[in-house]
């Protein structure tokens, strides 16, 4: 990830706005950035940008918003581009990684860098279908998981 000039970034990841917290989905191509965005979309998020996000430092803020070039919908394979609910922008609250690995029953909290600030990272395995949990985790939080 190059960082330009004006302190900001693209990277290849869909992001939604849960109550006012950005959130970043990443993953490889074809990983299903964009189908767990519809989903957690269909619970009450909203969409900020699907398949490139933009990244800038502002005022010791990290803003997440869709490049310019990125249309205002989301797209849905064989479906089509989908209008939705949308933001123009959000602070970064939490970065959600698609994995394929399994997965602690109570994972232990892990945290991304970006521009040198500590951003917690959740992983996400779409093989549990608990996009549900992931909503209500991200809206309401969680509880720290040690016994």
């Amino acid at each position: 990830m190059k960082i330009s000039k004006d302190n900001s970034k693209i990277i290849h990841a869909s992001s939604v706005d849960i109550n006012g917290k950005g959130v970043v989905i990443l993953g490889k191509s074809g990983a299903g950035k964009s189908n767990l965005a519809i989903k957690l979309i269909s619970m009450g998020a909203k969409l900020i940008s699907d398949d490139q996000t933009h990244f800038k430092l502002k005022e010791n803020k990290i803003i997440i918003s869709k490049p310019e070039t990125t249309p205002n919908f989301i797209e849905a394979r064989g479906i089509g581009l989908i209008k939705v609910p949308f933001v123009v922008s959000a602070k970064l609250f939490c970065f959600v990684k698609i994995t394929n690995l399994e997965l602690n029953r109570l994972p232990n909290a892990k945290k991304k860098y970006c521009f040198g600030k500590k951003i917690k990272m959740m992983e996400f395995n779409p093989f549990y279908n608990n996009e549900s949990a992931l909503f209500m985790s991200l809206r309401y939080g969680v509880k720290n998981n040690t016994i």
